[in-house]
C-alpha cells in the first residue's frame, strides 16, 4: 500500500496536532478547515490563531480549504478530527462521495443522534466497509505534541497492511505508534475514560486528594475492562497504552477538558452552566448516557457509569454519590 493521499477533517486542537504531525512524513496533505478566519490565518501567518496558536506549520505540504467536497474528494484517506455530536451535520450531505474512502476517526465519543461510536456509525449509517474503518488514540493531549513532548498513539484498523502505512506515516521522533485489530475495543476505551475522567473531576472539584483518586481511577479500569470485555470479546491485553494509559491520562492531566467540566459540577457548577463555560465540547458528557443504556440491563454492576449518568441526567447530589462510592472501594 503506498501513495494514498491523506485528508484532515477538523481545525480544532487535535485536528492541528495531526496535521503537524503527519507534516513530519508526507509532502502534501489537504485540510478541511470550515471556519474562515482560522483558514486565512493559517494562510497568512502559517498558525491556527485559535487552537495551538505558538505551533508553526508547514504550509508548502498543506492543500487547505473551506469546501468540505474538494477535500473529500481528493482523498484516500479522511482522518476525522471534529467532535462526535458534529459528524452528521459534517458529512450527511456527502454520503456518495465517502462510499469508496478509507475512513480514520480521531475523535473519542458517540454519535448522539445513533448513540454509536463513530466507526459504527459510518458502517451503519454511512454504508463503509468495515475493513475500511479504524481509529487513532492513545495517550495523547494535543498540547504535548504542540511541544514535542514524546507521545505514543495506536492506529486500530481491521487491515494490517493499512495499519502499516497509517502508522508509518504518523509516527517521528516524537511520536511512537502502534497497531491494532481491536478497533471496537480501543474506540469504546477512548469513549469511556471521558467518563470516568467526569467522576475524577468531580470527586477533585469536590476536594477528594490524590489518594482517593489513585483508588477510584484503578477502580474505574476493572469496570472499563468489564466493559469492553462485554460487548467485545476478543484477546487484548488491556494494560496497552491505548486503554489504561490513555485512562490514566485523561483522569489525571490539566489539559483534560472532560476533567475540567467534571471538576466544575464538584465545585457546583449545574450540568448546563458548567457545560455553557466549556469552550470546547465535552465528549464524555454523551458517552455516558450511551454507556449507560448499554449497561443498565447488564448483570454486572457498572457504579460509575451509573453514578455519572445520575449526575448528569438526573441531577443526582454529586457530594452524596461520592460519599456512597468511597465506602465501596477498598
Amino acid at each position: 500500500m503506498k501513495n494514498k493521499s491523506f485528508g484532515v477533517i477538523g481545525a480544532g486542537s487535535w485536528g492541528t496536532a495531526l496535521v503537524k504531525m503527519f507534516s513530519e512524513n508526507l509532502n502534501s496533505i489537504n485540510w478541511y478547515v470550515r471556519n474562515k478566519v482560522i483558514l486565512d490565518g493559517i494562510n497568512e501567518n502559517k498558525r491556527n490563531l485559535k487552537y495551538l496558536r505558538h505551533v508553526q506549520l508547514n504550509t508548502k505540504k498543506l492543500n487547505v480549504s473551506n469546501d468540505l467536497y474538494k477535500i473529500i474528494e481528493v482523498s484516500d484517506i479522511l482522518i476525522i478530527a471534529i467532535p462526535s455530536p458534529y459528524i452528521d451535520s459534517t458529512f450527511e450531505n456527502h454520503k456518495d462521495l465517502l462510499k469508496d474512502k478509507i475512513i480514520i476517526s480521531a475523535s473519542k465519543g458517540v454519535v448522539p443522534k445513533s448513540q454509536l461510536v463513530i466507526s459504527q456509525h459510518f458502517h451503519l449509517n454511512y454504508g463503509i466497509k468495515k475493513t475500511n474503518l479504524g481509529i487513532i488514540s492513545g495517550p495523547c493531549h494535543a498540547e504535548e505534541v504542540a511541544l514535542e513532548k514524546l507521545s505514543y498513539l495506536t492506529v486500530g484498523v481491521k487491515r494490517k497492511a493499512l495499519g502499516n502505512y497509517i502508522s508509518e506515516n504518523l509516527k517521528s521522533k516524537f511520536i511512537k505508534t502502534s497497531v491494532s485489530t481491536d478497533i471496537i475495543g480501543i474506540e469504546y476505551s477512548a469513549t469511556l475514560k471521558n467518563i470516568y475522567s467526569i467522576l475524577v473531576g468531580i470527586s477533585h472539584g469536590l476536594g477528594y486528594g490524590d489518594n482517593f483518586l489513585s483508588v477510584l481511577i484503578s477502580h474505574c479500569a476493572k469496570e472499563l475492562k468489564l466493559f469492553i470485555r462485554t460487548i467485545h470479546q476478543t484477546k487484548r491485553d488491556i494494560n496497552h497504552s491505548a486503554y489504561i494509559g490513555d485512562l490514566l491520562v485523561t483522569t489525571y492531566s490539566t489539559f483534560s477538558r472532560n476533567r475540567t467540566f467534571g471538576n466544575m459540577i464538584g465545585k457546583g457548577y449545574s450540568v448546563k452552566s458548567a457545560m455553557s463555560e466549556m469552550s470546547m465540547v465535552v465528549e464524555g458528557y454523551y458517552a455516558t448516557k450511551n454507556a449507560y443504556e448499554i449497561t443498565k440491563n447488564k448483570n454486572d454492576d457498572f457504579l460509575f457509569i451509573e453514578s455519572v449518568y445520575k449526575i448528569l441526567y438526573k441531577g443526582n447530589n454529586p457530594k452524596k454519590l461520592l460519599k456512597e462510592i468511597s465506602e465501596k472501594l477498598y
